[in-house]
Parts: C-alpha cells; structure tokens; sequence
C-alpha cells in the first residue's frame, strides 16, 4: 500500500525540504527572594513544535540512454561529409595560399624582368650613341695616307724654307762680300 502511494506522490528529487528536529527547552529555575520568603517553585514546562507530517520521497531514477535513431548509415554518412568539408576547405585554403605566393613570385620576376629590360634598352641606346660618336670621329681622323701626304708636305716645306733660308744667306754674303768691295774702292787711292 504504501508503495503505490509512493507511485502517485509527484516527484520532488529536485525539491529538497526541510528537516524539524525536535529540541527540548528546558526553563531553569528561579529563586527569586522576597521578604516573606522564597516563592513557590513551578516545575519546568517543555516547549515543543507542532509535529509535521512525514514527506516521502520516491528514489529518483536516471532515464535509460536513447539509442540513436538512423544507425551506422546516418552517422557514418554525416561523418563523411563533415570529413570531406573539412578536408575541401583546408585544401582550398593552402591552394589560394600557394597561388597568393606564386602570384607574388611572379610579379616580382616579372618587374626584376622589366628592370633588366630597361637596363638593356638604355646599354643599347648608349652602345648606338658611341657607334655614331666614334665614326664621326673617323670621319674626322686622319688616315695614314692623309699623315703621309701631310708628312711629305711639312718635309717639302722644311726644305722651301731651309733653300729660301740658305739663298738669304748666300745673297746676304754676297752684299756684304760687294759692300767690301765698294768700301775698298771708295777707300782705295785714286791712281
């Protein structure tokens, strides 16, 4: 009987109430004196609450595990596209990394290339200018036939100026040489 009440009792597992203990107060005594003398002594009185009826409490038991509906197939379907997601999006993340790199690598051949591209333009540009200096240059220089003409010209003009040097010469002797005899026959005596 009881345990079929206990059946229909709601449940408070997560309720807990409180406990009443019973204590006893005790009134000590007092011996009061008066002049007449001491005073009747009333014997001591207990206080007690008022009793409570007992509260029964069914055991609380813990519901059995579900067992997960779908089976292997769900799961392990479930499973493999979580898997696959993960492993789609990792690989999709390390290859934009890879092509963020490789762009990177990339653009910066592409500007050492255009750099050195510049720095063969402008070599070619002065190697043209150079080219164009030095055959003015050849234009302008003397060749070994041109030294040779001008070295046999200086030659035939040293040699105009050493005959026309020597015949000043020689016709200065000859004034002199003709002035001496003009002074000897101003000077001479008359015969």
């Amino acid at each position: 009987m009881i345990s079929s009440t206990l059946r229909h009792l709601p449940r408070l597992a997560s309720t807990r109430l409180p406990t009443v203990s019973v204590r006893r107060c005790i009134v000590t005594e007092a011996h009061p004196t008066t002049t007449a003398g001491p005073l009747p002594v009333a014997p001591p009185v207990a206080v007690v609450p008022p009793p409570q009826p007992p509260v029964f409490v069914s055991p609380v038991h813990a519901a059995p595990p579900r067992k997960p509906r779908g089976g292997f197939f769900r799961g392990g379907l479930l499973g493999f596209l979580v898997g696959i997601s993960l492993a789609g999006s990792t690989a999709y993340v390390y290859l934009l990394d890879e092509y963020t790199q490789s762009s990177t690598a990339l653009l910066a051949s592409v500007e050492d290339l255009q750099r050195s591209t510049h720095k063969v333009r402008d070599y070619t540009q002065t190697i043209e200018t150079v080219k164009k200096e030095q055959k003015e240059f050849a234009k302008r220089a003397a060749t070994l036939a041109d030294l040779e003409k001008l070295r046999n010209e200086l030659l035939k003009a040293i040699d105009d100026v050493n005959l026309a040097h020597l015949e000043h010469v020689c016709k200065a002797n000859e004034w002199e040489a003709d002035q001496g005899k003009v002074k000897k026959a101003i000077t001479a005596p008359k015969k």
